[in-house]
């Protein structure tokens, strides 16, 4: 029998991660399994580290403040998760998402990581890339990858 009792969610509060936590509740409500819902924040800004971000005071508030509303979503879920019934535990991390997906996955001996996927393709797959790629491809365990929502069936 396949071991499912601790998930790794993988969210970026957008439509298609919020989707990949309803399959993840359910499986996890099936299985008797317990969730662990990541959020990595990636900076949306590029400077050379030879300029500190401090030198920027209002970049660096605004940065700042970005964070603490990514914060409270990630609270708001995992409180919504709680209500549900299922043990949970919320995890922020800084850097690229999909090493610290990754990482995360090994850390806390992940038996399957949920995630959703924009399903980007052409160009923008090409510069965007994808994370739920590099993370299937590397995994330390199974990947269930659950894509957004196209056209009018779309909830």
């Amino acid at each position: 029998m396949i071991k499912l009792e601790h998930l790794l969610v993988a969210t970026d509060f957008s439509a298609c991660s919020k989707e990949a936590l309803d399959h993840a509740v359910q499986l996890a409500q099936k299985m008797n399994g317990r969730l662990t819902l990541l959020h990595v924040f990636e900076s949306p800004f590029f400077y050379p580290a030879e300029t500190p971000l401090g030198n920027y005071p209002e970049v660096y508030q605004w940065l700042q403040d970005f964070k603490q509303e990514e914060l409270k979503n990630l609270d708001t879920l995992t409180n919504e998760i709680r209500k549900e019934g299922l043990p949970v535990e919320a995890l922020f991390k800084e850097g690229a998402p999909s090493v610290e997906i990754l990482r995360t996955a090994k850390e806390i001996n992940a038996d399957l990581i949920v995630m959703g996927t924009h399903g980007r393709k052409g160009f923008s797959h090409v510069m965007m890339g994808s994370v739920a790629e590099r993370v299937a491809r590397e995994a330390p365990c199974p990947v269930f990858i659950v894509r957004e929502k196209k056209g009018p069936e779309k909830r």
